[in-house]
């Protein structure tokens, strides 16, 4: 006689009971899991609750349009005022790559190891994801800020009307990101160009990015005061702190694009090699959530499977996004020379 003849079995990670496979004895470490990758992307990302994603289904290709502002016209009397007309365009952005973290585990391993590996595992591939979201938004913003037209005028200058290219300003020696006096003063010349355009940085969302040296310049010379900014959408950025006299956000990444890129894992011929750049002269940026769009047809999502052929454990991660300039007026940059 089978002890299962006596005895009930009960598996503690099975979600309602059901377990009659091994990956339904385990669905509640998988839901673990799953919160686990999705909680670190969210902790780890400066851009995710900063940057809307748009989510894209039944087509590759998700699109904005601009319309260019209107004219103003003097009434005469006896005279009729005269039909004028606005300018539109159309910016698009394809996703066409899937990006995926997998893990393979032994089985004799898995069941010898004294550290909790699916914790570890998921804490490494949010970290991961998110990092790679946050390099990508923020190429695009730096693509955005670099572009001397407004990314809807499709080859015809000044088009449309009211829609400006990006600002930047150059530092006149690449020592003075390490001049918190000389850096302040290159921020205020940037924010003038943007204001100049109609952009107002601190009731726009603008926030800066820096990498960590240039916000330790800014922390020792007490330039920075803490604060809890929410944004006009409602997000609140972690970790931030705002300029001082300029009520601007400040947040540090390693994210900030610095290298000459040349291989991007969203790079492809079929989008012109969008994410690939020259950063190396890239000093900080600064930019609010109309500068950049970005589109998402699968979120993070994860799996976990056994494979009896292999006797292997496989844990996955993928998703699928994509982003590109949107208003480039709404992004500026800091350039060393």
């Amino acid at each position: 006689m089978a002890l299962d003849d006596v005895f009930t079995v009960t598996y503690p990670n099975s979600q309602n009971s059901v377990d009659s496979t091994q990956a339904e004895r385990l669905a509640l470490i998988i839901e673990d899991y799953s919160g686990q990758v999705e909680g670190t992307v969210q902790r780890r990302s400066i851009t995710t609750g900063f940057i809307p994603f748009k989510t894209v289904r039944g087509s590759a290709t998700f699109t904005n349009h601009a319309v260019g502002e209107s004219t103003l016209q003097k009434l005469v009397p006896g005279a009729a005022l005269d039909g004028t007309k606005n300018d539109f365009a159309k910016n698009s952005v394809t996703i066409d790559t899937v990006l995926a973290a997998r893990n393979t585990l032994p089985m004799l391993d898995v069941l010898q190891t004294q550290d909790d590996v699916l914790r570890e595992i998921s804490t490494e591939h949010g970290k991961k994801i998110a990092k790679m979201i946050d390099n990508a938004i923020l190429i695009q913003a730096a693509k955005a800020a670099a572009l001397a037209e407004s990314s809807f005028s499709n080859g015809t200058s000044g088009k449309p009307a009211g829609h400006f290219g990006g600002s930047t300003e150059t530092l006149a020696d690449a020592a003075d990101l390490a001049d918190p006096a000389k850096l302040y003063q290159a921020l205020l010349n940037l924010f003038v160009k943007m204001e100049v355009k109609d952009v107002d940085p601190a009731n726009d969302d603008v926030v800066i990015i820096v990498t960590p040296a240039v916000h330790a310049v800014l922390a020792q010379a007490e330039m920075l005061v803490n604060a809890n900014y929410i944004t006009s959408m409602g997000n609140t950025l972690q970790g931030a702190t705002v300029l001082k006299a300029l009520g601007v956000p400040i947040l540090k990444s390693n994210n900030l694009p610095q290298t000459n890129i040349t291989s991007h894992l969203l790079s492809n011929a079929g989008n012109s090699n969008a994410y690939n750049g020259d950063f190396t002269k890239l000093g900080l940026l600064a930019f609010s959530p109309r500068a950049v769009m970005a589109g998402v047809t699968i979120p993070v999502t994860t799996d976990i499977f056994w494979d009896k052929v292999y006797k292997m454990w496989f844990v996955d991660a993928h998703l699928s996004f994509a982003a590109g300039p949107n208003r480039a007026e709404f992004a500026g940059r800091i350039m060393k020379p």
